[in-house]
């Protein structure tokens, strides 16, 4: 077997240390908080913690890296390894009292430990996290709950109170060179803006460094010129072209997603039953919302990065500070007709939108209205 590091979670150096050292010295505890940007190597650090404490091969607390106990962590299909994304805009409570606490009291599959991470856990209702702090209160034996937290203001302190914090950061630029490159951005220019447009996060380089990325992110950042130039016809045009983009950006999720069910049949030699179906129907479409969600959020964080750059330069920065210095003509062309008032009113409202994304709101329309607001707002000014 190859052996693979198990703790290789790039740029969460301290981090690793903390839990690498509390699993080595059998000071685990039942619960823990990563606090940080999304998507840095939470995930990652999980998965690592659970084969650290489930490998049977290495001594306690440590992972071989090579047995079939380990490789089923670092996959996330161990089954004593669960995983909970929030159903919506919020985690429920119906899922905490029916997945969370029925997967927590159930007895270890394999005898070893049982580790429960919760995706974006500051965003459990009062209801939710008030069903959650019974489990942290009476933690069943070898079990361990992983929190990760974007904004701990939004996860009641007694949760987070119960809870040892495990600070995660932002890559650095050497990082995220790194993985431009692995990812097969060959050309340093191109490689240098996704690094700066990604602003630390590994999932926006991966966005970025995807077929067409690059591109997507230079028809979001010139939005504003074509609002100013175009009016509020085009508006509507920005609203649909971006509504294209998510549609060819979920076309895998999609077909990944009908591959799934048409397997069923397979799995079960025949007939699936209904229950399977349902369950793995919803399971499909949560996850195209999320990525639908995520997407054009990701495109409004590229509209709020060139508003923010025109105030760079309107204030009188320099351009070669700003994070699309590579278009530092068009900038100055839009930082001089919309002046510092207009831009900090865009990133307002497009921020606004970003949030209320999270709630169950029809995209389309939210878009257009942003974009003739922003088109009233440019041409204005």
């Amino acid at each position: 077997c190859v052996r693979v590091n198990t703790w290789s979670v790039p740029g969460q150096s301290r981090a690793v240390v903390l839990l690498r050292g509390a699993a080595e010295r059998g000071e685990v505890g039942h619960a823990w908080a990563f606090v940080g940007p999304a998507g840095v190597g939470q995930e990652r650090a999980a998965r690592a913690l659970a084969a650290a404490l489930n490998c049977p091969q290495g001594p306690d607390g440590v992972a071989c890296g090579s047995c079939p106990t380990c490789d089923r962590c670092l996959r996330g299909v161990h089954p004593d390894y669960w995983e909970f994304f929030p159903v919506g805009p919020a985690h429920r409570v119906s899922e905490v009292r029916d997945r969370w606490l029925r997967a927590a009291s159930r007895s270890s599959a394999q005898g070893g430990w049982k580790l429960l991470r919760v995706v974006d856990a500051d965003r459990m209702n009062d209801a939710a996290a008030n069903a959650f702090l019974k489990a942290l209160e009476e933690p069943p034996p070898r079990t361990v709950w992983v929190l990760e937290v974007v904004d701990p203001d939004e996860l009641p302190d007694t949760v987070l109170s119960r809870c040892r914090t495990v600070r995660f950061v932002s890559w650095g630029p050497a990082e995220l060179d790194a993985e431009a490159r692995r990812l097969g951005v060959a050309d340093p220019d191109e490689r240098a803006l996704a690094v700066r447009a990604s602003l630390g996060t590994p999932a926006a380089l991966r966005r970025l460094a995807a077929p067409g990325g690059l591109a997507d992110l230079r028809a979001h950042r010139d939005i504003p010129r074509r609002l100013r130039e175009d009016g509020p016809g085009y508006a509507l045009v920005a609203a649909r072209q971006l509504d294209e983009e998510v549609k060819r950006r979920t076309a895998a999720l999609k077909a990944d997603g009908k591959t799934q069910l048409e397997s069923l049949a397979g799995i079960y030699g025949g007939q699936a039953p209904r229950a399977v179906v349902k369950e793995v129907s919803d399971r499909q479409a949560r996850r195209e919302r999320e990525a639908r969600t995520t997407l054009v959020q990701a495109a409004l964080d590229d509209l709020v990065a060139w508003y923010r750059d025109c105030l760079l330069v309107g204030a009188g920065g320099d351009p070669g500070s700003a994070i699309n210095l590579d278009a530092a003509a068009a900038l100055c062309a839009d930082a001089a007709a919309l002046g510092p008032a207009a831009a900090l009113r865009a990133i307002d409202l497009v921020l606004a939108l970003r949030d209320e994304l999270e709630l169950n709101l029809q995209q389309g329309l939210a878009l257009e209205a942003l974009f003739l607001r922003l088109s009233v707002l440019t041409r204005g000014a």
